[in-house]
């Protein structure tokens, strides 16, 4: 059974799954890191970071959707450092390596 990497939480309530391993989007796609871009998914509330608010799944299709309800594929780890930042850091959790 896999461990998942646990739910990231800010300093500001902020909550996000960030995955990385071989059957998530990841890359490289394999489990064991480093990864450079990872996979987050399900936001407590929607992203303030517009780079990675656009990521998210259908977004370059220009369907809307709920992006809280939501995966964010091959996302930079830099763009998850930053959206993690703007909610005052991680307080809970860590990014994969």
């Amino acid at each position: 059974m896999r461990n998942y990497n646990p739910r990231i939480v800010c300093a500001d309530g902020f909550s996000m799954s960030v995955q990385a391993f071989s059957s998530s989007y990841c890359l490289p796609r394999q489990d064991e890191g480093p990864h450079t871009h990872m996979e987050g998914g399900f936001p407590s509330s929607p992203p303030l970071d517009p780079e990675l608010l656009e990521s998210r799944e259908n977004a370059c299709e220009g369907k809307e959707g709920d992006p809280c309800e939501t995966v964010y594929p091959y996302v930079a780890r830099e763009v998850f450092e930053r959206e993690f930042e703007l909610h005052g850091g991680i307080v809970e959790g860590r990014l994969p390596e």
